[in-house]
């Protein structure tokens, strides 16, 4: 009788304890910078370019991160830039100044970069083909413990009284903690699934640095990614200054969707792996598309329905991001070359990063621009709902298993 094999090592409890740390991190920061610029420069933009100057350093690495990661090694990689992250964070306390905040945003994105294609790469190659949804699910549960804890915990560190520098330290605590975690990580690397190394000719040049067959899964999740990166950046002040809601109040829309999150993860990455895909990535799309729609039309003003429409909102979030991006990302992995793998996830999240650096740069300007700051929030979920349909198409199209068994022959 054959022994099942299972992806549960402890390279893969510890590698996804330094991503929980990673994603816990940028999750503190994610729903704070925001009033922290208008609390210290009084400007939405400002916060929208403190998210765009992250993921334009976070683009760059992720494109030249695998590499990278495949000459000094993964592990070292992980711990080296879970350290940088942690440094640059530092910067927000002791020079909290537009210039200095900015350049921290983007050590903090080459950093994020790095980290996140070095520890999926970890999980793609300790994890079985067959199981490969489930493992990228299971490692995905660090970003919802990160989405229930890392909103609460931040903004209960800034408090009423606006203590950034208490929410920063314990922010570069935990990113640091990630480099412990690291430090033990040991596995024998999976063995290649063709029997000969790719040919060198094919990937010259520019294709070094990206990996054709991820490119598909990848530009399609970058453009729902965009779809939804908009209520990533700005939902905690628009809860503020729109819906008149509290920290305590706001902080349960991202336990809502961890909680969500949590639920789909347990079996959505099982169906995907026994009936396709598509089966979990429709629904997906669905839940952010309504996501944009109630936040464009039923919580525009505070009224008795505004809170429990926020904490609806919260669960589709996670219903969203749990069922598409572990399903992208499989995809991305499994038609790639196995010895490809760290640039397959390079290309993967360097793709991604382009879809909140549009929703952070554009539709922060959207927001100020607008003759109300609820026109501004109207046109920026409407559009985004749009972009949303607009991925979901793609998907259906492109990511099905007849057309992806057409380019694996090609």
């Amino acid at each position: 009788m054959t022994k099942k094999t299972t992806f549960l090592s402890v390279a893969f409890i510890l590698v996804s304890l330094s991503m929980l740390c990673q994603n816990l991190a940028t999750q503190m920061l994610n729903v704070t910078l925001s009033p922290f610029a208008s609390y210290m420069w009084n400007s939405k933009t400002l916060g929208g370019l403190l998210t765009s100057f992250f993921n334009i350093g976070s683009i760059v690495m992720a494109f030249l991160s695998g590499p990278l990661i495949q000459k000094i090694g993964k592990k070292l990689s992980i711990i080296v830039f879970a350290l940088l992250y942690a440094g640059a964070t530092v910067l927000f306390i002791l020079m909290p100044t537009e210039t200095v905040s900015m350049g921290a945003r983007v050590l903090q994105g080459i950093a994020k970069g790095v980290i996140t294609v070095a520890c999926a790469s970890v999980v793609a190659e300790v994890t079985p083909d067959e199981q490969m949804n489930q493992g990228m699910g299971i490692f995905g549960l660090g970003s919802t413990a990160a989405m229930a804890f890392g909103p609460m915990l931040a903004l209960n560190l800034v408090g009423p009284n606006n203590n950034y520098p208490a929410m920063f330290a314990g922010c570069a605590v935990i990113a640091a903690l990630g480099a412990a975690f690291a430090a033990g990580i040991r596995y024998t690397p999976k063995a290649s699934k063709q029997e000969t190394v790719t040919d060198e000719k094919e990937y010259s040049g520019v294709w070094k640095l990206i990996e054709k067959k991820a490119l598909l899964p990848a530009i399609n999740h970058t453009i729902f990614f965009a779809s939804y990166a908009c209520v990533l950046v700005f939902v905690t002040v628009y809860a503020q200054e729109m819906l008149q809601l509290s920290s305590s109040q706001i902080s349960l829309f991202y336990t809502a969707a961890a909680v969500t999150m949590l639920i789909v993860r347990t079996f959505a990455g099982k169906i995907a792996d026994t009936i396709g895909e598509l089966a979990i990535i429709i629904p997906g799309h669905i839940a952010i598309f309504a996501l944009l729609m109630i936040l464009s039309f039923f919580c525009k003003e505070p009224g008795p329905l505004t809170f429990p429409l926020f904490i609806l909102c919260g669960g589709l979030y996670g219903v969203g991001s749990a069922c598409v991006q572990p399903s992208m990302n499989a995809i991305a992995i499994v038609d790639s070359p196995a010895e490809r793998s760290s640039i397959a996830n390079a290309t993967f999240y360097f793709m991604m990063d382009f879809g909140i650096l549009f929703s952070s740069s554009v539709f922060g300007q959207v927001i100020d621009k607008a003759a109300t700051p609820a026109a501004g929030y109207l046109i920026t979920y409407l559009c985004s709902a749009g972009i949303c349909v607009f991925s979901l198409l793609l998907a259906v199209t492109t990511l099905n298993r007849k057309a992806r068994k057409r380019r694996s022959v090609q």
